[in-house]
């Protein structure tokens, strides 16, 4: 049983968080402030962190950059009231996996949640950065450097990447990568994924047309040659 930890001041969400997780099957641990969340994290070892931006005292951002001085690989998906884009580049920057904005449907939080926990698990040996040809990909900080240049990933790139890249170079089906990176938030089609694959190589390729790096195996994936 995956354990919880819900870092939110608004006691009616933090209620729902937490029964609809139990339900789902999720041991769950409740904060309403970011210093007891830090301590809690330290003493619970949770596998995953709920986080609100917005809380009293230390608030979310501090807390996700806390976490993260000691701790790569615990997922961490924040919340907050806030669209703004600079607001989630900011929490993806300081090491969060991945972001909902009030207000969310609580179905969405499971299939986050779930999708997080399995990308986790199959990436727990993944390292952090990797070289990719003359391409270094960041992976905590959602970035490839290249040519003197940085280039951002969505959430999505980066989780494909890093997918393959734990993996390299054996071949990942399509039917596995939208298991690992999707879970139960929709089914793409496999089109999207081709999108997302070509839109990697615009990145990484030095030649999106002739790529050496990511490559397509008919009928079978895509494999990640490091």
């Amino acid at each position: 049983m995956s354990k919880i930890l819900i870092i939110e001041d608004d006691n009616t969400l933090q209620q729902g968080l937490a029964e609809t997780l139990q339900f789902h099957g999720f041991e769950t641990i409740r904060t309403r402030d970011g210093l007891s969340g830090l301590k809690l994290v330290e003493q619970q070892r949770p596998d995953l962190i709920v986080l609100d931006i917005m809380l009293p005292g230390v608030d979310g951002y501090e807390v996700c950059k806390q976490v993260r001085r000691h701790d790569e690989k615990t997922p961490i998906l924040m919340l907050t009231a806030r669209d703004r884009e600079n607001d989630k580049l900011r929490g993806f920057e300081l090491g969060a996996d991945d972001y909902l904005t009030k207000p969310f449907s609580l179905k969405e939080l499971v299939a986050r949640v779930q999708a997080l926990l399995k990308r986790t698990a199959l990436e727990k040996d993944a390292p952090a950065t990797v070289r990719i040809g003359d391409a270094e990909v960041l992976f905590r900080r959602f970035e490839i450097r290249r040519g003197g240049k940085t280039l951002e990933l969505t959430p999505k790139e980066n989780a494909i990447l890093r997918l393959l890249a734990a993996h390299s170079p054996e071949v990942v089906s399509r039917d596995r990568i939208m298991d690992r990176v999707w879970g139960d938030e929709y089914d793409p089609s496999p089109r999207t994924i081709d999108n997302f694959i070509l839109k990697l190589r615009q990145k990484i390729e030095h030649d999106p047309a002739r790529p050496k790096h990511l490559l397509t195996v008919h009928g079978a994936g895509y494999k990640l040659i490091l």
